[in-house]
């Protein structure tokens, strides 16, 4: 991805490119919640391991993916390298009927901090999509005086907050973590989703608010961390 890059903080951990995997149940929750138009093409331009557009083939939906790595380069999904952010547009961005779904890239490319990178994802799958923009993100991205302009600017239908944090470990330590990789999600996330046929057809331009909804645990997380506190 491009943007502005400044200097990697002393001592840092996150993966060098802001590679973080998020289970596919993450996007099947997302599904639970809202209605999805069947006659559209959906793309996740940071697809990772395609784990998103696997989660909305698995829904009938026709999902592909791109990325600035090829990490997947042998899946059917997967349409090939390409920047996002870049000056050239792919083609499945050209779609008359395209939403863009994805786990954009939060702060660091190439090993360095880049400032607002998340928002410039997002502005820019705004500009491509013709129907819905659903990100996922962490809770404490609605706090930003940086961001205000881009909620009231483009203002989402809707805040849904994951009740149950997902683990989302880095993509290059997966294998390596095995059965742990997706255990003890640390983080607080939600989707936010915009639809540009809303903004077009109602005053939601500019309206400092968006509907809260909340997201409920996996049935099984909740039976056993309920038999956990019984003990």
């Amino acid at each position: 991805m491009s943007g502005e890059l400044t200097a990697r903080p002393k001592g840092s951990t996150r993966h060098p490119w802001d590679w973080y995997v998020e289970g596919k149940w993450v996007t099947h929750r997302l599904l639970d919640m809202i209605t999805l138009e069947s006659d559209v093409t959906y793309l996740d331009p940071c697809c990772g391991q395609l784990h998103i557009p696997e989660a909305l083939t698995e829904r009938g939906l026709t999902a592909y993916g791109t990325d600035l790595f090829a990490r997947a380069a042998a899946h059917r999904l997967f349409m090939g390298e390409h920047d996002l952010l870049g000056d050239q547009r792919h083609l499945l961005e050209a779609t008359t009927g395209l939403s863009i779904i994805f786990n954009p890239p939060f702060s660091f490319q190439n090993g360095r901090l880049v400032r607002g990178l998340a928002e410039k994802c997002i502005r820019r799958a705004l500009s491509i999509a013709t129907h819905k923009v659903c990100a996922l993100l962490p809770l404490k991205w609605l706090a930003s005086e940086g961001r205000f302009r881009l909620f009231t600017e483009e203002t989402p239908i809707g805040v849904w907050i994951l009740s149950e944090s997902p683990s989302m470990p880095p993509g290059n330590m997966i294998e390596q973590l095995g059965d742990d990789a997706y255990d003890h999600g640390k983080v607080d996330c939600m989707w936010v989703v915009w639809d540009k046929r809303s903004a077009a057809m109602t005053d939601v331009h500019g309206r400092p608010f968006a509907p809260t909804f909340w997201i409920p645990p996996r049935e099984k997380i909740a039976a056993s961390k309920g038999v956990r506190k019984a003990a």
